[in-house]
């Protein structure tokens, strides 16, 4: 195939992957340097659709080597007058602080950076240059670490807003095509350092390069793919199956017990279902099917509560919203202008006709400022229509209060410290209206 034919074969390729994606005008391309993103930019330099920038990532790991390609990078951008953004970073100190692997700690500092670059400069994507043989390695990477099928599926062709239009390509391929149009790059020393896992698996791979090899493997990361989406809609349907409840913000997944643990194989859904969650420990999440109603398992962002048969899978942000706030109301009017978990009105001797639509409460009792809260040990108070006192605790167990119900049930407090109010359940008989009472305070509460 002469220059001009392999260089329409790229093209072509190229413009229909942009074309699937839908990618109109301003993409960034991350650039190293290197034979892949050299071949990748001067690619879409010959789009005239495209206005690509470039973004280079300097980690600073290769002393002198990685600073000369950072200027290689600044003046390819100077002589083609495209924008050029350029980030160092200190990786060795990062990885440190971090207790992170080089590399792992190199990926996260570049792409915490391109999202950074993504939200501020308003690109459509991020667009990389990985190839089908970096699919490849990350295919044997993934089976020496052992993995599910998500991990044989080689790198993602779209990632969100992140691309990689050379997917299909093979380093053979980007080579003869970088010789053929005498493209430039700089060569990474490294690539060649046995210490990493992808270099010594691509170094043994070089025994195997066939196009045989090659295309039995793109046969199988295909079929991959087509059994992951079927696994993937099958996870829905059993994730809808097991769902009573649903809420995003603040997020809360209300299941029932006893249909997940009818799952089988119960290890396979269970990890399916929670590790998304940070929950990846299965033989702790089967012998909590079993849990006592109120116990709670825990991953770093989540935890799940046993309520009764149901499981409840909320976020830690959900429990700190509530817990240990206090929330002073000074007088009558600020709860009109000050933020309150609850919505809570008061009206000073509101009229007769309106008593039924509120709480009414003798005014007189009532010491300013009031206090909301969620309970505390040892809270007690003498429930409207009730004998004596009780503790807010066995309270709410005779009531039958979720332990999430109970975190999120609102206290209205007097300012002698007396509880007026379990917000949306009962009045303390201290403070009901009487023959004797004089002035009336009502509540108009929306929970």
């Amino acid at each position: 195939m002469n220059e001009i034919s392999y260089n329409l074969l790229f093209l072509d390729k190229i413009k229909k992957y942009f074309s699937l994606v839908g990618i109109r005008k301003k993409v960034c391309v991350a650039v190293s340097g290197g034979l892949d993103s050299m071949v990748l930019i001067n690619l879409l330099l010959q789009i005239p659709e495209i206005e690509p920038e470039v973004a280079h990532c300097n980690f600073s790991l290769r002393d002198e080597e990685s600073n000369k390609d950072e200027i290689f990078i600044k003046n390819f951008c100077f002589e083609q007058n495209i924008i050029c953004h350029v980030k160092k970073f200190d990786t060795l100190n990062f990885s440190k602080k971090w207790k992170f692997s080089i590399q792992m700690t190199a990926r996260k500092l570049r792409y915490d950076w391109f999202e950074e670059l993504l939200k501020k400069n308003l690109y459509e994507y991020i667009v990389l240059g990985h190839h089908f043989d970096d699919s490849i390695e990350t295919f044997f990477i993934n089976i020496f670490r052992g993995t599910g099928i998500k991990g044989l599926l080689g790198i993602p062709k779209i990632n969100g807003r992140f691309i990689r239009p050379l997917s299909d390509f093979t380093k053979k391929e980007i080579l003869h095509y970088a010789r053929i149009k005498n493209i430039k790059w700089r060569l990474d020393t490294s690539n060649h350092d046995f210490k990493y896992l992808r270099n010594k698996i691509r170094s043994n791979l070089s025994m195997f390069d066939s196009c045989s090899f090659r295309n039995g493997l793109k046969k199988t990361i295909n079929f991959l793919h087509d059994e992951n989406f079927l696994i993937k809609k099958k996870i829905e349907e059993v994730r809808q199956k097991i769902t009573i409840e649903k809420k995003y913000y603040p997020f809360f997944w209300k299941m029932n017990c006893k249909k997940i643990r009818e799952l089988q194989p119960l290890s396979f859904y269970l990890f399916k279902l929670f590790s998304p969650y940070g929950f990846n420990d299965v033989n702790s999440m089967i012998r909590f099917i079993n849990a006592q109603s109120g116990k709670q398992l825990f991953s770093k962002l989540y935890r799940i509560i046993k309520n009764g048969t149901n499981w409840i899978l909320v976020s830690h942000q959900l429990l700190s919203i509530n817990q240990n706030k206090i929330y002073v109301i000074s007088n009558l009017k600020v709860t009109n202008k000050m933020f309150l978990p609850v919505d809570i009105k008061f009206f000073y001797n509101p009229k007769k006709e309106t008593h039924k639509n509120m709480l009414i409460i003798d005014f007189e009792k009532i010491q300013f400022p009031l206090l909301l809260r969620t309970w505390r040990k040892g809270d007690f108070f003498y429930p409207f229509k009730m004998k004596g006192k009780k503790k807010i605790s066995k309270y709410y167990k005779e009531k039958k209060f979720s332990l999430l119900e109970k975190e999120h049930t609102w206290l209205l407090i007097n300012g002698n410290k007396h509880i007026i109010l379990v917000i949306g359940n009962r009045l303390d008989d201290r403070f009901k209206v009487t023959e004797d009472t004089k002035k009336i305070l009502g509540i108009k509460v929306k929970i």
